[in-house]
């Protein structure tokens, strides 16, 4: 489906959730080049659903994924009014990013839902681990970064320097098989230290990653199955921390 015109604006939901087809998304990106008000709500968006998985994770049936995003396709979005949205850009934006937040919030619960499993390889268990993510999400100076990934999906990394640890989840990223693994690290000047194995299937996190400081950068590789003592192939991504 080709979008023209206004109708771009109503794709930062979409964008976000990475449910765009390849066009619709290359349009939308050189979209946001030029448009700041779409620039500023998928930052939003991002951040919100990002913290609202992070805080709190489910085990969601298998159906709820594709309901939503049916639901979310079905539900019409209106553009801002391009002549009017300078005066009046942040009332007209309440329904449009209410509702996007929305279908995040119960897309980003769906798919991140995995923490049993995730943090069955950190040292100390699931529960300590949790605690320490909250800690980090909730934290005063958390910082929330999403980018894209060369396996595709998308990674979104929360930081906070006082707690000197991220929180780490994607989506969207391809699956592997048996044979490998995602690995996160820690990459920093002397190096890169594992931060533990993720999921193969692409859906991640939440994952902690402790003893980060500045300067250092957040990546995901791809290993053999069991993990690595050190990279052997190029980061499918790596985030400032």
């Amino acid at each position: 489906m080709k979008v023209i015109g206004d109708g771009l604006h109503a794709l930062s939901g979409s964008y976000v959730l990475d449910a765009l087809s390849e066009p619709e998304r290359e349009s939308f990106e050189r979209h946001l080049q030029h448009c700041a008000l779409c620039t500023d709500e998928v930052r939003g968006l991002r951040e919100t659903a990002a913290r609202l998985g992070l805080a709190k994770t489910l085990d969601p049936p298998p159906q709820l994924r594709p309901r939503v995003l049916s639901a979310a396709y079905r539900t019409r979005q209106l553009p801002p009014p391009v002549a009017e949205r300078i005066g009046l850009e942040r009332r007209r934006r309440i329904p449009r990013l209410a509702a996007a937040v929305a279908a995040a919030a119960l897309v980003v619960v769906a798919t991140l839902g995995v923490t049993q499993v995730v943090t069955r390889h950190q040292p100390g268990g699931a529960p300590t681990a949790n605690a320490a993510i909250s800690r980090v999400v909730t934290a005063a100076d958390a910082q929330t970064e999403t980018a894209r990934t060369s396996a595709g999906g998308t990674v979104t990394v929360v930081v906070s320097a006082g707690q000197r640890a991220a929180v780490v989840s994607a989506t969207g990223m391809r699956s592997l098989p048996a044979s490998e693994t995602y690995q996160l690290w820690v990459i920093g000047p002397h190096g890169a230290r594992s931060a533990g194995l993720l999921s193969r299937t692409g859906q991640v996190g939440p994952v902690l990653a402790s003893g980060v400081a500045s300067g250092d950068r957040i990546g995901i590789t791809v290993e053999p199955a069991g993990g690595t003592a050190s990279p052997t192939t190029t980061p499918v991504i790596a985030v400032p921390a």
